[in-house]
């Protein structure tokens, strides 16, 4: 009974999606009920029943998804309220009912804020890795209905298990909204469906536990219902950035994937433990990305989770000896926390944040005092303990590796061997198997088989079909047809030697590929005031579908739409995604080809935000030697990102962030896409000049100095005044360099073309309308010209 609620909750509005494509009729039996969808919901279910051994083995889903609204026993009454708390509280308005069918899902970017601008809204298809943007005004119609259901039903016809339904379901859903009448349909019918099932999962464990009576079912909707039954739990994993970078460069294109990647799923292995221990479903787990995770679950779970939360401790200080360590704590809801979810997911996010100063307490501290505190290990020479985690040979095997010219342990070599397996394989294998106490660990893998689960990536070639039930198909939604059980979305790609497909490329041949310079470029990005998006952009709209949905869509671009990006350009060898989570990504590559992903993925991202206001990210990009220490390069980016998110400008209150640090000055959008135009001018100067032998990148260093005429005129043009002598000086200035050249056959004189484009900016600032249009940072002109030094250096071997 109980996962016949969980199915009955995740598939109780799916006849409003079936309905929608006027296709089918409702037999006499199913219109016992007032309420359109349910029946339709209802007579789907009989059908897939008759047709489908696994929809065949839930008793009375059809009954339980029919009366919903209606509910005549405790069963019902729990989907029926559990539908209640997943949409509270929609916000209401106009939408016609007769043009219910024709009402696209508005995207969830575009009501943050309450900013009713232009409608931004979705298309009716399937889910994909190039998916997720909205168009402005688009329309949908029955048409465009019957065919996403008829392949909807053709592909459920497939479906053995759960987690198989529950991922077809995010592939057609995604993009259907779950209301379309007097309510704003922002929330999509997969978001609405999963958290209801969640929501349902806890009600009924509460009831069977006896912590919920009938008397108390009676009483959850109303909307001053305060007796707790839920949980909020929420992890954190503490040690990312030590973890991933502190190793040498040299074979560092080896290791740097393999840990970060670790780090993901180590993530993920740890959320489904805590699933598989309180025995909740997929759909508990609302959001999992960026080293984070969020899990609903019933009061009644709460002793489960305090010892399941020991047992995390306890295998990740033996695996890592304090070096990673996964901060979890929750808050208790009760049915009217879900008005203002909000409200709760930041509240556990603060209770993290205090935990994160105790580290281990959840330990006995006595019995685990040397595992913490030290010492550790002992005296031992370089060949007996590991190069990078510090681990003496007593402990875990010690080999020499030729890559890094270093002794390292069996772990750490294991993420080698994880970035390896990573750049061949296009699927997921994930086992649950009995948890496995290890005297030693002695890779990775031991480290999930410590909590219950086998994971391994595999090219689908090298595996026979019958075998596909336990794998998940990377970046590609088109999971069922070959029996896989889900998909999932990551930065998996890495740049592989054409020559050698085992081998990766080498930062070293990645620098060399770069233009001019042989320079590797790193660059840091993340989204910017993402608490106060969570806490206050929905006002008091929000809904756990609302907060679900917001989660969701941020790991759609950042774990998912990246991938195509990177593919779609032709950049697979000349990028290096080390991480691209929850709402940050780290990049290292060609430091030209860097900047050209920044200036693309930021076009996009807004795009996929539907270019609203407060939905930014900013970003740092620095440019180093291959073999510079990648733990100091990391730093330095970090630092610079960090600047870039808290420099104030002149006549501003409080940092705006948005910003990009470039070569360590901090610019916004419009300056860097001026310093980008500048650069390809300068570039195409000495490209017409190469024949004229008195011309050559000297002309860069006169252009740089034309700064000091131009720093004054800038300024000037901030405040909205404009000073034509100063501008005379610069023209004058300008015109005393010799660039003028005849190109096919037209004399070109670059010099006014160059002051053209300072006129262009001065018209800029003196008619721009945002803040975010003005060009206030004079060092724009030299880090032009510092690339275009960059782009026009001999290549020489590095």
């Amino acid at each position: 009974m109980r996962d016949a609620i969980y199915i009955g909750a995740l598939l109780h509005d799916l006849g409003k999606f079936i309905e929608r494509s006027k296709e089918f009729k409702v037999d006499d039996s199913f219109k016992v009920v007032k309420t359109g969808h349910p029946k339709y919901s209802a007579q789907f279910i009989k059908v897939l029943q008759e047709r489908n051994s696994f929809f065949k083995g839930f008793e009375n889903i059809v009954e339980y998804t029919l009366y919903h609204h209606e509910p005549r026993n405790v069963e019902e009454k729990i989907i029926q309220l559990a539908d209640w708390l997943s949409s509270k509280e929609r916000e209401k308005d106009d939408y016609a009912r007769e043009k219910y069918f024709k009402t696209p899902l508005y995207s969830i970017f575009s009501r943050l804020f309450s900013e009713n601008g232009e409608s931004y809204t979705y298309q009716l298809k399937p889910l994909d890795i190039s998916q997720g943007f909205p168009e402005k005004n688009s329309s949908i119609n029955i048409e465009d209905y019957k065919r996403v259901v008829k392949n909807f039903l053709r592909e459920l016809g497939k479906v053995t298990n759960c987690e198989q339904l529950y991922y077809l379901l995010e592939k057609y859903l995604w993009c259907v909204p779950a209301q379309t009448t007097n309510y704003v349909p922002d929330i999509s019918l997969f978001d609405h469906s999963r958290t209801t099932a969640a929501i349902a999962l806890c009600l009924y464990d509460e009831y069977q536990n006896g912590s919920l009576t009938l008397n108390d079912l009676r009483k959850v909707d109303s909307s001053d219902s305060d007796k707790e039954h839920f949980i909020l739990i929420n992890g954190d994993i503490s040690g990312i950035q030590n973890f991933i970078f502190n190793i040498p460069s040299k074979g560092a294109a080896k290791s740097l994937k393999g840990r970060s990647v670790y780090i993901s799923l180590l993530t993920e292995v740890i959320a489904n433990f805590i699933i598989k221990e309180l025995n909740l479903k997929e759909a508990n787990l609302l959001f999992n990305g960026g080293g984070n995770f969020y899990i609903l679950a019933p009061k009644t779970a709460e002793k489960q989770f305090i010892k399941a939360r020991e047992k995390i401790s306890e295998i990740l200080l033996k695996s890592h000896k304090g070096s990673i360590y996964m901060v979890m704590d929750y808050i208790y809801l009760a049915p009217k926390d879900f008005k203002d979810f909000n409200l709760q997911w930041n509240k556990v996010k603060n209770k993290i944040n205090e935990r994160k100063i105790k580290k281990w307490q959840e330990l006995d501290l006595e019995k685990n005092f040397e595992q913490i505190f030290g010492p550790f290990g002992k005296v031992t020479t370089e060949k007996e303990h590991c190069y990078l985690c510090g681990i003496d040979s007593s402990e875990r095997k010690i080999e020499f590796n030729k890559d890094i010219q270093k002794s390292i342990c069996s772990l750490c070599s294991s993420f080698i061997d994880l970035t390896s397996d990573i750049a061949k394989s296009n699927i997921l294998e994930i086992k649950e198997i009995p948890s496995q106490s290890k005297k030693q660990v002695n890779s990775y893998l031991d480290v999930f088989e410590s909590f219950g689960f086998k994971y391994q990536f595999k090219d689908s070639k090298d595996v026979a079909i019958k075998l596909n039930k336990n794998i998940y198909l990377l970046n590609d939604t088109n999971f069922i047809d070959n029996g896989y059980r889900g998909f999932k979305f990551g930065a998996y790609s890495l740049p592989v030697n054409e020559k050698d497909k085992n081998n990766l490329l080498t930062f070293e041949e990645i620098s060399l590929m770069s233009k001019g310079d042989s320079k590797l470029g790193l660059l840091k990005l993340d989204v910017d005031n993402l608490g106060k998006i969570f806490l206050q952009g929905f006002g008091e709209n929000s809904s756990i579908s609302r907060i679900a949905s917001l989660s969701r869509m941020l790991a759609l671009f950042f774990q998912g739409y990246i991938n195509y990006l990177v593919k779609e350009k032709g950049w697979e060898k000349n990028l290096y995604i080390v991480f691209s989570g929850g709402d940050d990504t780290f990049v290292i590559g060609s430091w030209n080809i860097v900047l050209d992903f920044y200036e693309q993925f930021y076009r996009d991202f807004k795009k996929f935000v539907c270019d609203h206001s407060e939905v930014n990210f900013s970003a740092a990009i620095n440019i180093f030697r291959y073999d510079y220490p990648v733990i100091m390069s990391s730093q330095i980016v970090e630092e610079s990102l960090n600047r870039a998110k808290k420099q104030i400008r002149k006549k501003e209150k409080s940092p705006t962030k948005n910003k990009i640090s470039l070569l360590g000055e901090v610019f916004n959008f419009k300056e860097f896409e001026k310093i980008i135009e500048f650069r390809n001018m300068l570039l195409e100067i000495i490209e017409n000049n190469s024949k004229n032998k008195d011309f050559g990148r000297s002309f860069l260093f006169k252009i740089e100095k034309s700064t000091l005429g131009f720093r004054k005129i800038l300024e000037d043009s901030s405040n909205g005044l404009i000073n034509n002598f100063r501008f005379w000086r610069l023209a004058y200035y300008l015109r005393e360099i010799n660039c003028e050249v005849e190109v096919n056959g037209v004399r070109k004189n670059y010099a006014e073309e160059i002051l053209n484009f300072y006129r262009e900016i001065v018209i800029n600032n003196l008619l721009g309308k945002s803040k975010n249009e003005k060009i206030e940072n004079i060092m724009l002109i030299p880090i032009a010209v510092k690339l275009a030094l960059l782009e026009t250096r001999e290549k020489k071997e590095v």
